[in-house]
């Protein structure tokens, strides 16, 4: 979902060669730190699966995010001050806050949330992209509930917090 998000924003603000470089810095200073915890974690037997599905898994999830999250705005902000990154990023940080915080009492879908995120962030902008993931959507939630990774409320949260942080990204 981050990967056609970003993809699908770059697309429509700058060339399409801007736009691999951009996916790329997402790739390597996001994706690839949190990818890296996913699997070390489960390798180590500390997870029980790259969900971080439990609870107690979550707060190291939500730092590493976090952290990398931060880094890659530093870098944005150091080499490219006017990129449309920038809004997006912030945005996504403050969702990943919110879900930390939600945490304590209701295990948020991350998948749902940024799966949200992904399509009303791109609707807005006109993307056939935002179409796609819009008719996923149900399969993604299916997946969570017939997994046992999440609750029918969990699923509603995490779908109610990406699309007001997707509308919030956009009109804001």
């Amino acid at each position: 979902m981050v990967i056609v998000m970003v993809l699908g924003a770059a697309l429509r603000f700058s060339t399409p060669r801007e736009a691999l470089r951009t996916l790329l810095l997402v790739i390597l200073l996001a994706l690839l730190p949190i990818g890296a915890l996913m699997v070390r974690q489960v390798r180590k037997g500390s997870w029980t699966n790259v969900d971080a599905s439990n609870r107690a898994e979550r707060p190291l999830l939500f730092a590493v995010c976090i952290v990398a999250l931060a880094v890659l705005i530093g870098v944005v902000l150091l080499f490219r001050p006017g990129s449309f990154l920038i809004r997006g990023l912030l945005g996504v940080l403050i969702l990943l806050a919110v879900c930390a915080v939600v945490t304590r009492w209701v295990k948020v879908s991350l998948h749902m949330a940024f799966g949200a995120l992904a399509t009303t962030t791109l609707l807005s902008f006109g993307s056939p992209a935002g179409w796609v993931l819009l008719a996923v959507m149900p399969v993604l939630a299916w997946s969570r509930l017939t997994l046992e990774r999440h609750r029918p409320a969990e699923i509603a949260i995490g779908l109610l917090i990406g699309i007001a942080f997707g509308y919030a990204i956009n009109v804001l």
